[in-house]
């Protein structure tokens, strides 16, 4: 686990499932879900969240961040074996860092997502599968 991770506030809700690991961390909680990278935690209450859709990266893709001239931002991060990506779209997130918390407006979030952690949101999160 990095050291650099901050200490995550109090979780709302009961907390599910929590795996960290080098490059970031992800924490499941009945309520919300909690994105971790170096020096920053991205708060996503299951409210917020518009979508969750299977994502295929075109070649390799290294981690990244792009701020979009709109003020939304991508986060990606780098992509595990073990775990399919998805593309997380959140209408509000929570972005705590070193200077504080700070609401933002609309992210989206590439993630690989462990099947475990998935089946926790999907029971949670309250949002419909389309096929």
């Amino acid at each position: 686990m990095n050291r650099d991770f901050i200490q995550l506030r109090a979780l709302e809700g009961e907390l599910k499932v929590s795996q960290k690991k080098r490059e970031y961390g992800l924490t499941v909680s009945t309520r919300e879900i909690v994105f971790h990278k170096p020096h920053v935690n991205y708060v996503i209450r299951y409210d917020d969240i518009v979508s969750i859709m299977p994502f295929r990266a075109e070649g390799r893709r290294t981690r990244v961040s792009v701020r979009n001239p709109s003020g939304s931002a991508v986060e990606y991060a780098t992509p595990r074996a073990d775990a399919d990506q998805y593309r997380l779209y959140a209408s509000r997130v929570t972005v705590h860092n070193r200077s504080g918390l700070r609401v933002m407006g609309a992210m989206q979030f590439v993630l690989p997502i462990p099947p475990k952690l998935m089946a926790v949101i999907a029971e949670f999160s309250g949002l419909d599968r389309i096929l």
